[in-house]
């Protein structure tokens, strides 16, 4: 015997093989060799482990002494490897552009290339398939034919069959889609229920999670288009946006809660955090601002633009408010235009109003067909109707009167001032305030004087004699009765309490209605003048024919 002499002890069973140590005093087992079984297994040390090395079977590797298997060089297979039970490799079929890592990972493949799958029965059933990536156990489990898929999530993109182009990140993202292409699904069980609905793209857990057959939606942010089943081309930016809709379609939510109870309605555009938020049948709504259109169910053709515009509206249509709280109050209410701050604001039930400038018909409630442009515009008006003001504060003070028109009542120190300021009164033009010191016209005013618009013909009572008492006199206006300042040039014309006097009651030249500021109509003087010439034009033919 020599040192590093090799021997087989064929008296064991099974049989050893050992070597001569380097002192050449004892030997060493080296290992096992099982002559039956074709293996050779080498002795592991104190801790009893080893490595099996065979022939003809499976090789297993295991630690060397509790230690690490130290490997130098490829470690190299034709065939498919299992390592722990993990499927290492490229999949049934051993096409070369495959990689497959996991159990029944590329299970069925046949002629597809180009694909990934990693995970437990990652593209189980592709059997020609192309270019499909495949993360996560079943990921793609079901796809067979369908090409350029991308799965990333637990049974993302499950069911898919021969859909093409679909994208899936995120547990059961597009878990039913079977035919479905060209869609996108970040989220846990993004288009969860997705199966033939195409060009779709949802983003956030559960985003367009009933949808089925509808197409070309966007849903960013949780639960968006969350109950969308086959309504299509959609858009929904934010948490719950569309969440409750279902088949309406050309629907745009941007904002937390936008849309959210929207079920049939189309062609609405939500902006702002619960814009349109209870519309569920309504279309052609749009809303821009937090809350705008907030209350609104089935109501349609509105446009709000501005917080809480058209807040309390719910199946009122054709209205547009710009402005915060334009129309804020509006329930029923049709066919209303608001343009500005709270313009409009405490309207329910009135149409047919259009209110531009701050606070302009903020009063209005049920009155109907009023104009008012300018700040402060009608702003009293409540239930009247047919009423048109220009200009800031116009018809301030008017309540219920129907039918007046109102421009310009403040005067050149912004003072409210108007020549008349009706409240309950109705039919009236007011034009100008009380600072005004010329009006200018090119020609006379014309005014209708057909017979056939006229009844209750009677002789005008005063004539010569009341002519007579007339006190002409010049004067000046005050800039304020408590003034002496005054305003305007010189004038010719009447103290209406001299005229007053003379016509005594129910008077038609003065104006007396209001009692604090007495008005006079000029041509109602002229019947009485002409009355006035024929009484003398009488005297003098009389005194001719006495006097020949």
């Amino acid at each position: 015997m020599f040192a590093h002499q090799w021997w087989v002890d064929t008296s064991a069973t099974p049989n050893l093989l050992k070597q001569r140590n380097a002192d050449n005093d004892a030997w060493i087992t080296v290992g096992s060799l099982d002559q039956a079984a074709d293996t050779f297994t080498l002795a592991g040390g104190s801790a009893g482990a080893f490595t099996t090395l065979s022939a003809s079977g499976t090789s297993t590797l295991a630690a060397v002494n509790s230690g690490a298997l130290a490997v130098t060089g490829a470690i190299s297979s034709t065939t498919d490897a299992t390592l722990s039970g993990v499927r290492v490799g490229k999949g049934a079929g051993a096409i070369a552009t495959n990689t497959a890592l996991g159990s029944g990972a590329l299970n069925a493949n046949t002629t597809g290339g180009s694909n990934t799958a990693n995970g437990v029965s990652a593209l189980y059933n592709n059997t020609t398939g192309i270019q499909n990536t495949a993360n996560g156990q079943s990921a793609l489990q079901n796809n067979t034919t369908g090409n350029y898929n991308t799965a990333s999530g637990v049974q993302a993109l499950y069911s898919n069959t021969t859909g093409n182009y679909n994208t899936a990140s995120g547990v059961q993202a597009l878990f039913s889609n079977t035919t479905g292409i060209q869609n996108t699904a970040n989220g846990q069980s993004a288009l969860i229920s997705n199966t033939t609905g195409s060009g779709n793209t949802a983003s956030g857990q559960s985003a367009l999670n009933y949808n089925t057959t509808g197409s070309n939606n966007t849903a960013n942010g949780l639960n968006a288009l969350f109950a969308n089943t086959t309504g299509a081309n959609n858009t929904a930016n934010g948490q719950s946006a569309l969440g409750n809709n279902t088949t309406g379609g050309s629907n745009t939510a941007n904002g937390l809660s936008a849309l959210q109870n929207n079920t049939t309605g189309s062609y609405n555009t939500a902006s702002g955090q619960g814009a349109l938020i209870s519309n569920t049948t309504g279309n052609y709504n749009t809303a821009s601002g937090m809350k705008a259109l907030y209350s609104n169910t089935t109501g349609g053709s509105n446009t709000a633009s501005g917080v809480n515009a058209l807040y309390s509206n719910t199946t009122g249509g054709s209205n547009t408010a710009s402005g915060m709280k334009a129309l804020f109050s509006n329930t029923t209410g049709g066919s209303n235009t608001a343009s500005g701050l709270n313009a409009l604001q405490n309207n329910t039930t009135g149409s047919y109003n259009t209110a531009s400038g701050q606070g302009a018909l903020i009063s209005n409630t049920t009155g109907n067909y009023n104009t008012a442009n300018g700040v402060n515009a009608l702003y009293s008006n409540t239930t009247g109707s047919n009423n048109t003001a220009s200009g800031v504060n116009a018809l301030n003070s008017n309540t219920t009167g129907s039918g007046n028109t109102g421009i310009n009542p403040r005067n050149s120190a912004g003072t409210y001032a108007p020549v008349f300021n009706p409240t309950t009164e109705n039919n009236r033009f007011c034009m100008g305030s009380t600072g005004v010191t010329n009006a200018y016209i090119q020609v006379a005013w014309t005014v209708v004087s057909d017979a056939r618009d006229k009844i209750n013909f009677a002789p005008v009572p005063h004539g010569l004699e009341f002519v007579k008492a007339l006190q002409p006199t010049a004067y000046q206006f005050r800039t304020a009765r408590d003034s002496e300042e005054t305003n305007g040039g010189v004038r010719y014309g009447f103290k209406a309490q001299d005229v007053l006097a003379l016509e005594g009651a129910n008077p038609v030249i003065v104006d007396n209605e209001d009692a604090d500021k007495l008005r006079m109509i000029d041509t109602a003087l002229i019947p009485v003048l002409v009355k006035a010439l024929q009484e003398l034009n009488a005297k003098f033919d009389a005194y001719v024919l006495t006097h020949p």
